[in-house]
């Protein structure tokens, strides 16, 4: 369905005046329309738009929008490559004005070089509220922040699901998933649908594709509470670690050399049953692959016992602003409408880009431009609730790294859980002190 247009905002209604005067009861002079008060003119400006991150369509989703709202702004993006990665643009004093970034990569490049201003007095400026989107998902964005500062505005987040291949189930004649079901459920069930086949070796389920889905949904942070050091070796990263390897506990398992490869089995080989991830919908062309022949739904992302329909942390993509940007104002009113305003979101939101307001009657229309989507489980992954924030640090993205790698070799066996989390921690204390030290 094609974009609403978008009304500029009003022209000025001129009207004869007739009124008395508060002592002599005379009529007061009509006014001139001559006379009356023109808008105050909005002198042009480009604003460079770098996309940190790729965004697939910028047109359809950014620039069309803009340029109906604020015609006097001209959009000039800067993409993200050699020789024009964050910290040239800074070398060379050529900061952007609005970054087009990942929330979960905030803690990597931004936070490393100090990019993100506060959005706190500019929302306070212009009367932003900030309630308009849930609690948790602001808490989150709060987390980023050593100081809870506002430090990103969201434009879309990502949904998680359960994906399940119809054709294996009904293979080997199992249930299908249900809503609901814990990571404990979901291993029972992926028991049943590792078998071989002939030649054929199908796998019940796999892991999250990376070590933040769960890691954010259990609330671990990499660091203590100071942000300074690493807090690798706890009970908390301890079970995330077992949770995992419970998906590959079966005989003759895989060599597992990356997560990712878990989406190409499912999407592509089908030789995996269950596939928790990020919603398709927003990833993959499934309208083609249904024509292809999958046939597959979702059910609710895998829970824990302990903290019911709580799914994974927010995964977004939006908007920063930086230090030293010379049109923060200006920049600031694109963001908060493009973020807020219930036309724009409810055309992303019908094309899978779903957003982050509270807005029932946008969330009402998730995925309607999808074909894929109809008969979907779409209701029920929409309502499960956002996980207690974890600590932020700059560290973060060093630690995602070295966490991960030792997640790699304890699915595969090749050392026990405690052994492989002290070392992640001595070696994550290394890199933080290096780090500290340029």
């Amino acid at each position: 369905m094609p974009a609403k247009q978008i009304r500029a905002l009003g022209g000025v209604l001129l009207t004869v005046a007739l009124g008395t005067t508060g002592c002599a009861g005379k009529e007061a002079a009509p006014v001139e329309p001559s006379k009356a008060a023109a808008p105050a003119k909005q002198e042009p400006v480009t604003l460079k738009f770098y996309t940190k991150t790729p965004i697939d369509d910028f047109e359809k989703y950014i620039n069309q929008f803009v340029k109906k709202k604020f015609p006097h702004v001209t959009l000039q993006v800067v993409e993200n490559k050699k020789g024009s990665e964050i910290q040239d643009l800074i070398a060379a004093n050529d900061v952007p004005d609005i970054i087009w970034e990942g929330l979960t990569n905030m803690g990597a490049a931004l936070a490393e070089y100090d990019v993100p201003m506060d959005m706190t007095a500019l929302a306070k400026k212009y009367g932003f509220d900030l309630n308009q989107y849930d609690a948790k998902l602001v808490d989150n964005i709060k987390s980023y922040s050593s100081k809870g500062e506002i430090l990103y505005l969201p434009y879309n987040v990502l949904v998680f699901g359960l994906h399940y291949n119809k054709d294996i189930f009904d293979k080997f004649g199992v249930a299908y998933p249900k809503d609901n079901m814990t990571w404990e459920d979901v291993n029972e069930l992926g028991k049943k649908l590792t078998r071989q086949e002939g030649e054929q070796q199908y796998i019940g389920l796999r892991p999250p594709l990376g070590v933040n889905r769960m890691q954010s949904q259990l609330s671990l942070s990499y660091v203590d509470a100071g942000g300074q050091k690493a807090a690798l070796a706890t009970d908390g990263w301890k079970k995330l670690f077992e949770t995992f390897k419970a998906t590959n506990d079966f005989p003759n398992p895989p060599v597992v050399k990356s997560f990712f490869d878990a989406r190409d089995e499912f999407l592509k080989k089908r030789t995996v049953a269950m596939l928790p991830d990020i919603l398709q919908l927003q990833n993959s062309d499934m309208a083609g692959l249904e024509k292809e022949g999958l046939r597959w739904d979702f059910a609710t992302y895998p829970t824990f016992k302990d903290k019911p329909n709580v799914g994974v942390g927010v995964f977004s993509d939006g908007f920063v602003l930086p230090k030293g940007s010379k049109h923060a104002d200006q920049a600031f009113q694109v963001i908060a409408y493009l973020s807020s305003d219930p036309e724009v979101q409810s055309e992303a939101t019908r094309n899978g880009r779903i957003t982050a307001l509270k807005d029932a009657k946008v969330l009402e229309h998730a995925f309607e431009n999808n074909p894929a989507a109809k008969g979907k489980n779409i209701k029920a992954v929409l309502s499960q609730k956002y996980p207690d924030p974890t600590v932020s640090s700059p560290y973060n993205g060093a630690g995602s790294g070295i966490i991960n790698a030792k997640l790699v070799d304890y699915v595969n066996g090749k050392a026990d859980v405690n052994t492989l989390l002290k070392q992640a921690e001595e070696e994550f204390n290394k890199k933080i002190a290096e780090l500290k030290s340029k």
